[in-house]
């Protein structure tokens, strides 16, 4: 995995300030395939909406294999997390810490 994604070394210049960033889930059993993507959670302070958010962290890095970026604020994060989000408990429960 690390080989297949990497910060754009012409974007590197924008750091994207994460809290926390993890991956989530490998796919089963644990290997990647031609049908594989790598998922990324990604909890940082941006006054941009969600949507937006991952826009813009898409762009800033540079991907030999599919991805798909999830990017929540704190507070997002925490009202998630206050509603029972299993999806949300999923990711901070069993994602892998990448940073924070």
């Amino acid at each position: 995995m690390k080989r297949k994604l990497k910060t754009s070394p012409s974007r590197s210049s924008k750091s994207t300030n994460p809290r926390r960033s993890s991956s989530l889930a490998p796919p089963p059993g644990g290997e990647f395939g031609p049908d594989s993507d790598l998922d990324f959670f990604v909890v940082k302070d941006d006054p941009q909406d969600l949507h937006d958010r991952i826009v813009t962290l898409y762009r800033l890095v540079e991907k030999d294999l599919p991805a798909d970026f999830l990017v929540y604020t704190p507070e997002e994060l925490q009202k998630r997390l206050a509603l029972g989000d299993p999806f949300i408990r999923s990711i901070i429960e069993g994602g892998r810490v990448l940073y924070g």
